[in-house]
């Protein structure tokens, strides 16, 4: 199976899972889905009639089983390269991951593990390649809404050697901040860090993304979602980098109790990894 299916195998996965939700009683889930745009620059590479626009999709479905905590989430953005089919003019046009995770929850701590895998672009953007992430969260649940969340996870990114290259931590904390019964806002900082391979082995890098993201509650069964993010890639070799704004609309359509946790799998070092072509000139 090439990574192509495995992507679109993983993502179908993370829908049933979230659909799954809306029968099994204590299920936190929803699907997500909506519109994208992205301006980017790139120092190595002219990015050609930026910004760009897409789509992205999203699922999530959790429950806890007494003191245990089992959750899954996936997420695919895409974006349309309007015929260039040269991820040099464009930068990255797929990012994907999905993810598993386990823990205890004590009281408003919850405290576990997760994996995932994740997708990227590499030369050509029609086979994206595959990468995992591994690591520790925690998340502290507020008396009146909202929580505080922190993630440490170890990334491999190694899609082709010398062109896609990310070995390093991914480390991600946020705030849900409880705004009212109909909204919340999630503020995020998430910091990628290769200190083996990057452009090249033997070459550092980074990736550093600022979230915000608004949600609020239409219907009892439709949400309103928009989020931008900024993100700032690195590499040590040259004084090269890249930026990237990312506006997102949604709907968010809960199939079980709305969830309540903000945890998801990173995705900065897959990011990161994406933009490794594109940047290695």
């Amino acid at each position: 199976m090439n990574a192509r299916n495995i992507w679109r195998l993983a993502l179908a996965m993370a829908g049933i899972v979230a659909a799954s939700g809306a029968l099994a009683q204590g299920w936190q889930s929803s699907v997500e889905a909506g519109f994208q745009m992205t301006d980017r620059t790139n120092t190595v590479n002219n990015v050609i009639n930026s910004p760009y626009f897409g789509g992205y999709l999203a699922g999530y479905g959790g429950v806890n089983l007494g003191r245990v905590a089992l959750a899954f989430d996936g997420r695919a953005e895409f974006t349309d390269d309007r015929g260039f089919n040269n991820v040099n003019a464009t930068g990255p046009l797929h990012t994907g991951v999905v993810g598993a995770r386990a823990g205890t929850r004590i009281s408003n701590l919850y405290v576990g593990a997760f994996a995932g895998l994740g997708f990227f672009d590499g030369k050509n953007s029609d086979s994206p390649m595959q990468g995992s992430i591994y690591g520790v969260e925690a998340e502290y649940f507020l008396p009146h809404g909202g929580s505080l969340y922190a993630q440490l996870g170890q990334a491999r990114a190694a899609g082709a050697p010398g062109d896609n290259e990310f070995e390093g931590y991914d480390y991600r904390i946020g705030y849900l901040i409880q705004v009212s019964d109909r909204t919340t806002i999630d503020v995020s900082a998430e910091h990628a860090y290769s200190s083996k391979c990057f452009q090249d082995c033997g070459d550092a890098g980074r990736n550093v993304v600022f979230g915000l993201e608004a949600v609020h509650r239409l219907t009892d069964r439709i949400d309103l979602v928009g989020s931008i993010d900024y993100a700032h890639v690195t590499t040590n070799v040259k004084a090269d980098h890249v930026t990237s704004m990312d506006v997102y609309v949604g709907v968010r359509v809960p199939l079980g109790a709305r969830p309540t946790s903000a945890l998801r799998t990173p995705m900065g070092a897959f990011q990161a990894a994406s933009w490794m072509h594109p940047m290695d000139n």
